[in-house]
């Protein structure tokens, strides 16, 4: 099993979709838990109820409106299954005490994930801080980056991570990006109102860059990431 953990105060539920429908269509077990202020997964796949729970939503399950990462332990140890049922389990994380000190130190990937938003930036490197200070973790313990809803602007990627310097953690990998624009922000927003996941819509450019991604937390080939990429845009739940 493979856990991943995606953390970071910048709302980034349509790019732990896409990653979902892409393992999930790739043949894998997938589990997404939402860690987020607001639970809003909820809303886009039962309504909004708050005994959601786990369900199946595209092909993979989505745990909602649970209070910890251990609730969601011992609700599928209830269930007869476990966390080893699945061959990836990600987590969108927003709270620095949702997931255990084990889950942190254990997990296989953690992305600290950021957009150009200057509030979100300045309060990144406290919010990393109080993960260490709270958790009891680390320094070594490592974090790959990316940055979400890019847009053409004059501010370069290195004068907006500088934001994160003096981070009590480390940066490994590559910095990855992933572009923003009207067609990426509208597939976005149909998507939420069908209760749905296509990603055939998406700018070329978007699908490139998610590729990017995709090689570097899975480990696969380009053309194995282009290949899942486009069973993906074809699939329908």
């Amino acid at each position: 099993m493979q856990t991943w953990i995606f953390a970071g105060l910048c709302e980034k539920n349509d790019l732990m979709l896409y990653l979902c429908k892409i393992l999930a269509t790739s043949g894998k077990r997938v589990l997404l838990v939402d860690g987020t202020l607001q639970q809003k997964y909820g809303y886009g796949v039962g309504e909004g109820q708050h005994s959601l729970g786990i369900t199946e939503f595209e092909g993979f399950d989505i745990a909602c409106h649970f209070g910890t990462s251990a609730a969601v332990e011992s609700h599928l140890e209830a269930s007869g299954e476990g966390m080893d049922f699945y061959d990836y389990v990600l987590y969108d994380m927003e709270t620095s005490h949702f997931a255990s000190r084990e889950l942190w130190l254990t997990a296989d990937i953690r992305v600290w994930v950021s957009d150009y938003e200057r509030y979100n930036l300045e309060r990144g490197k406290g919010w990393l801080r109080r993960l260490l200070e709270e958790q009891s973790l680390p320094t070594e313990l490592s974090f790959q980056r990316i940055l979400i809803n890019a847009v053409d602007c004059k501010l370069e990627e290195r004068y907006l991570w500088a934001y994160l310097e003096g981070s009590p953690f480390v940066w490994t990998g590559e910095s990855l990006i992933l572009p923003w624009d009207e067609l990426t922000a509208a597939v976005k927003l149909e998507n939420e109102h069908h209760r749905r996941v296509r990603l055939g819509p998406l700018s070329r450019s978007y699908k490139k860059s998610l590729c990017r991604l995709f090689e570097q937390l899975t480990g696969w080939e380009s053309v194995r990431s282009r290949r899942a990429i486009k069973e993906a845009e074809r699939m329908r739940a």
